[in-house]
């Protein structure tokens, strides 16, 4: 189950992978991590169901009174927090990355950016629901993280200028097809484990379907489809299955890298120039877009915890 908008918390939140790809992702506290993915046979793997972290590397199960005690307890309720907050964040930035828009080719429309968002909060609930040693603690996360999500996605519907009387009715009507979205992926990995071609079959309509809002255009570019499906096969493997667990229990997330837009090919196999990246989408380092509750745009420092209202110049960029 995917949990609705719950009780707002009183905090404030100021490749196409072609044969073998090693893929190197550097996590939050600067360790890097390499792995492979391989695509000679152009399908993915049989996969197994997804199995739970192996014990001696993870918390001990808890019983009834230490889960009472972690639910209620001020300390661990505030760290459940940061890690939602941390996973957030993690796909807020992973899915607003510029080469979506530009090399990409996705449109910048409120829908498509938001089902980039979803998909990569798919990968970090899916996570979430697998874990089997703290299960309760995971729910948590969990319910924490959807209503970051719900919270943000208020703020952005503000953003496109909707009338405060009919924010929660959008609201309501995002989440209906943020669901139908999210059921999706649940399927096609629940169902299609050990149907490898018919998975990536299924992965390119979702992505036409949801990400590319059934823009006809896009239907029979199957290249720039498959390139997709591709990458979130690979970081359904990446988060779900390979997730070192001792950086998964510190919110520390570490993404695949984003798809090779080079040479795409259009619905009649000719070769597109490469679409520029927007000037507008890049920000000094390591400078962030950030949004009010109201759906007000600003700029945020996380390193200084510096914002601005007005766009950061390259001179302001360091700490």
């Amino acid at each position: 189950m995917i949990p609705l908008l719950l009780t707002r918390q009183q905090f404030s939140r100021s490749t196409a992978f072609r044969l073998t790809t090693r893929v190197t992702s550097v996590i939050q506290d600067g360790t890097s991590a390499t792995r492979s993915f391989s695509t000679a046979t152009m399908l993915p793997p049989v996969l197994p169901p997804p199995s739970p972290p192996q014990p001696q590397t993870s918390i001990e199960k808890k019983g009834l009174v230490g889960k009472l005690m972690s639910r209620y307890s001020i300390q661990e309720s505030q760290q459940r927090i940061r890690v939602a907050e941390a996973f957030f964040q993690a796909a807020t930035r992973q899915g607003a990355d510029p080469m979506w828009f530009g090399p990409g080719r996705i449109p910048r429309n409120f829908r498509n950016r938001h089902a980039l968002l979803t998909m990569h909060v798919w990968f970090l609930h899916k996570r979430l629901i697998s874990d089997k040693i703290d299960e309760d603690s995971a729910l948590m996360i969990q319910e924490e993280l959807f209503n970051i999500l719900w919270e943000d996605t208020t703020s952005q519907i503000r953003k496109e200028g909707v009338t405060e009387l009919l924010v929660n009715k959008n609201l309501l009507q995002v989440q209906q097809y943020t669901f139908l979205h999210l059921t999706n992926y649940d399927h096609i990995y629940t169902e299609l484990l050990d149907k490898p071609a018919e998975r990536l079959k299924e992965l390119r309509k979702l992505v036409w379907q949801h990400i590319f809002v059934r823009d006809e255009s896009m239907k029979n570019r199957t290249d720039q489809l498959d390139r997709i499906a591709w990458y979130i096969e690979a970081n359904y493997q990446n988060i779900v299955m390979q997730w070192p667990d001792e950086y998964y229990r510190k919110g520390l997330v570490a993404w695949v890298n984003l798809p090779d837009f080079h040479d795409l090919k259009d619905e009649n196999g000719d070769i597109m120039p490469l679409n520029p990246v927007d000037p507008d989408d890049i920000l000094p380092e390591p400078w962030l877009r950030n949004i009010t509750l109201k759906g007000v745009e600003y700029y945020w420092n996380p390193v200084t915890m510096k914002s601005s209202w007005e766009r950061p110049r390259e001179e302001t960029a360091a700490p």
